[in-house]
């Protein structure tokens, strides 16, 4: 046998067991991207996702800044998204990064909370916990860096309404200078 044929099947033999190993592996499609995936701080974020969450192992994906666990998926992340402004949804740290916290039913939606561009994870509350999540993910997210966080609300300072000042004045009654 020739050297060139060699090459040639040895090259084709490499090609075939690449197409195998690739179909092995399951692509997440369709994941949307969220509106500032270029953002090169996703690019950060993303080179940090781990491998696994909670023992389910990282598929591919075909969106950019997106991630996924488990087959079927148990988890998917995407960086980019809007950046959540203030709210009383419940605000939790978790490795020096901070999530606002919303429950959709059986799936959950946590949003990174004091970074641009803000992260999201949705998954599956009863196949993997939040705080698997918020740890597994947090070294990826702490690659944006802080610009704020949560507050809590014993923290928060009161401002009065308008109808806490018409206690402190009676009707009709106008305030005299010096009072």
């Amino acid at each position: 046998m020739s050297k060139t044929t060699r090459v040639i099947r040895g090259a084709a033999l490499a090609a075939v067991a690449g197409l195998s190993l690739t179909a092995c592996t399951s692509l997440v499609a369709g994941i949307e991207v969220a509106p500032d995936a270029t953002d090169p701080l996703c690019a950060e974020a993303m080179v940090a996702m781990p491998e696994e969450i909670a023992g389910h192992e990282r598929r591919r994906t075909d969106s950019q800044s997106t991630a996924a666990w488990g087959d079927p998926a148990v988890a998917v992340f995407r960086c980019g998204v809007e950046v959540p402004g203030p709210t009383t949804d419940e605000c939790v740290g978790a490795n020096g990064v901070d999530w606002v916290v919303r429950e959709e039913g059986t799936n959950w939606r946590i949003t990174t909370y004091g970074r641009q561009p803000a992260m999201e994870v949705l998954f599956d509350g009863e196949r993997v916990s939040s705080s698997s999540i918020m740890v597994d993910i947090g070294n990826a997210a702490a690659r944006v860096p802080a610009e704020g966080g949560c507050t809590d609300p014993a923290d928060a300072q009161v401002i009065p309404g308008v109808d806490d000042l018409d206690d402190r004045i009676p009707e009709g009654v106008a305030p005299q200078e010096g009072q």
